[in-house]
């Protein structure tokens, strides 16, 4: 699949630690982008743990302190020696830029690093110059050295998928089983915060999955949940369509010198876009039909002389 513009992964990662640690949310503060000192330098999160003893139930947060940095690597990243180099620096220049001495203390912060793919040379770096590394959980790698910061290193593709629902999420190639499982953990959410959340993810894993999504088409369950979470693009798609069909058809209008010219090609952009969403799997046909007034049997016939 051709991809015009790079998959902003980073918003959908924010999104989806959230939502795995959100059992705990309320001891927990969450920044985005944090910007370290007046410098131009930008941790992808930083979460402060709000009360000292207590333990985050979900796994990736049980290596956590008081403050804790977070290093999100996309599919197009690397993770290696440079990476984790840079993000240490980042949890020195922040307890650095504390306002008062020991405001924030060495042994309270902690590194995280995330990445789908297995980083081979990186951890054996770690083991080659003194570093200790255990797999303390299914794909959450605990790196310790005396005197240093307290390291976590998450392989999302060996995640538990009981654990960590939605970082198992943030890839490109995901099975028709994940696509139903997204869409059920997604209908399952209650709170307005954690749908929006979930949306977030889920417009990422949709746009880098579309051809396995179709494969869900035919359950109208999942169907109807793909439209309400695509709800935001399908009218995007459409306001596009009316535009282009409203340029289209004052052309024709004043070729013609016919008023109805208008009114009839922005009627024919806005179902071309429909077909093309039917014929993508991104609607299925009896969605597209009522969203464009029309029975399923008028929206076949309109596709098919379309065709």
């Amino acid at each position: 699949m051709e991809k015009d513009v790079k998959t902003q992964w980073h918003p959908a990662f924010c999104s989806a630690i959230k939502l795995e640690l959100r059992e705990d949310a309320k001891y927990l503060t969450f920044t985005e982008e944090y910007l370290i000192n007046s410098m131009p330098l930008k941790m992808d999160i930083l979460i402060i743990k709000k009360e000292k003893y207590i333990e985050i139930k979900n796994q990736i947060g049980k290596i956590f302190r008081k403050h804790n940095v977070i290093e999100y690597k996309s599919e197009d990243d690397s993770m290696n020696v440079d990476a984790f180099i840079k993000t240490k620096g980042y949890a020195y220049i922040y307890k650095a830029n504390e306002k008062h001495v020991d405001d924030i203390l060495l042994e309270e912060i902690t590194i995280t690093l995330i990445r789908e793919a297995y980083p081979r040379k990186l951890l054996k770096w770690f083991q080659d110059t003194g570093y200790t590394v255990t797999e303390k959980y299914r794909g959450i790698y605990y790196v310790w050295k005396e005197h240093e910061f307290p390291v976590q290193i998450i392989v999302s593709k060996l995640l538990s998928e009981t654990h960590q629902k939605w970082l198992t999420l943030l890839k490109s190639g995901l099975n028709e089983e994940d696509m139903k499982r997204a869409v059920q953990q997604t209908n399952k959410l209650t709170s307005k915060m954690d749908k929006e959340q979930a949306d977030s993810v889920m417009q990422v894993v949709i746009k880098e999955n579309r051809e396995m999504f179709a494969l869900v088409k035919e359950d109208m369950t999942m169907c109807e949940a793909l439209r309400e979470l695509m709800a935001k693009e399908i009218q995007e798609e459409m306001q596009k369509a009316t535009i282009e069909g409203r340029e289209r058809g004052r052309a024709e209008g004043r070729a013609e010198g016919r008023a109805e010219g208008r009114a009839e090609g922005k009627l024919e952009g806005a179902l071309e876009k429909m077909f093309q969403l039917v014929k993508k799997n991104i609607l299925s046909v009896e969605v597209a039909a009522r969203e464009s007034d029309l029975s399923v049997d008028e929206f076949l016939q309109k596709m098919k002389a379309y065709e």
